[in-house]
């Protein structure tokens, strides 16, 4: 909802429900399409496997593949695998998440290396997803619009973005060493 006014948001509206809100955060799904660009698009496998990535130790492990190391790819390939421990997959299993950012037509082809280390392979599940990013900081609406997730596996793009948005709203950087409440006695 926004204030014809001042061009800045007042609120959310789902169906007949509205509430009222000075900063809203959100994926470029809930703005309007005018509110993010496409900034590129992600490949993932998810993979159900019957024995651990090979040359790992352990039950879960996350490898990166170096673009450097890999035939025709400019950017890194990522690899999650998950045991039975952590209770994704049954006991004899594994899941493993290949990703990266797409480079060319063939999207789930740039996962060969992945597969390669994956190894018996019971189960594929293929996606490319795109990626959207916001136009603009926010500011002028309160409008902030989270940045897609990116081929990574350990989420350091989406903490960035994370600071990002705190850095619009607050004006200051995100200090997680300072206390935000105070101790209560």
């Amino acid at each position: 909802i926004m204030d014809p006014a001042t061009g800045k948001a007042v609120g959310v509206r789902a169906g007949d429900q509205a509430a009222c809100a000075k900063v809203i955060i959100g994926d470029s799904s809930y703005f309007p399409p005018q509110m993010s660009t496409k900034i590129g698009k992600v490949v993932r496998s998810v993979c159900i496997l019957r024995k651990p990535l090979k040359n790992t130790q352990g039950e879960s492990a996350q490898v990166i593949l170096p673009a450097k190391h890999l035939v025709n790819k400019k950017h890194d390939v990522y690899i999650s695998e998950l045991g039975p421990t952590l209770h994704v997959v049954p006991k004899g299993l594994y899941l493993a998440i290949a990703s990266t950012t797409v480079e060319s037509n063939d999207p789930v082809a740039e996962l060969r290396q992945a597969f390669d280390l994956m190894g018996d392979i019971v189960e594929r599940f293929d996606s490319v997803s795109d990626q959207y990013g916001p136009t603009d900081d926010g500011t002028k609406t309160g409008c902030y619009v989270v940045k897609s997730l990116d081929a990574t596996s350990h989420f350091e793009s989406a903490a960035v973005d994370i600071m990002r948005i705190y850095r619009a709203i607050n004006n200051k950087e995100l200090n997680l060493d300072e206390k935000l409440v105070e101790d209560v006695e």
